[in-house]
């Protein structure tokens, strides 16, 4: 039980970050990172350390992610709050306010292509840009190879690129 509690106040902050990027919910976030970690203690008998605990962790994360959505009725669409902080530490309030606006409003439209994107792509991105995950650790969470995540990293990139464009950003505007 001890390892488990270790466990929640090492990843606690991480599961909660991916989920509200996922979900665009601050109180469904913190629902589905409850039941991860009540999955976690289920089923913690059954860790055979082939990987690491994080990546456990984030396997068990994205089933309950699955599972939340195959259970949703009707599949709600993300609303994202306008201060929703995405790592938007590279900006303090001594920058220019137009620089700013300017960085809020490209933020804003990476999130709503983030949202565009299959789930298996919104997921590869955000453990491997926001939560620093390397192809190995992605090859885990989804039981593939650590090519399959190099690829599909690489694709989903790209597709954000394209879904950004087309709302405007960048070159698109």
């Amino acid at each position: 039980m001890e390892k488990i509690r270790e466990l929640y106040e090492l990843h606690k902050e991480t599961i909660f970050r991916y989920f509200y990027r996922m979900t665009g919910d601050e109180e469904e976030a913190g629902d589905l990172t409850q039941e991860t970690f009540y999955q976690a203690c289920l089923s913690f008998y059954r860790f055979r350390n082939d990987s690491s605990l994080k990546t456990w962790l984030f396997s068990i994360a994205r089933n309950v992610y699955l599972k939340n959505l195959r259970d949703q009725k009707s599949h709600k669409t993300i609303s994202w709050e306008e201060n929703m902080d995405l790592n938007c530490s590279e900006l303090s309030e001594a920058d220019n306010p137009q620089e700013l606006l300017i960085f809020k409003e490209e933020r804003g439209m990476i999130r709503k292509a983030l949202v565009e994107l299959s789930e298996t792509f919104r997921t590869i991105l955000i453990l491997r840009e926001y939560e620093g995950f390397s192809y190995e650790e992605i090859a885990c969470v989804f039981g593939q190879t650590v090519n399959w995540a190099r690829v599909n990293f690489f694709r989903a990139k790209g597709q954000l690129g394209e879904r950004y464009r087309e709302l405007g950003g960048e070159d698109g505007k």
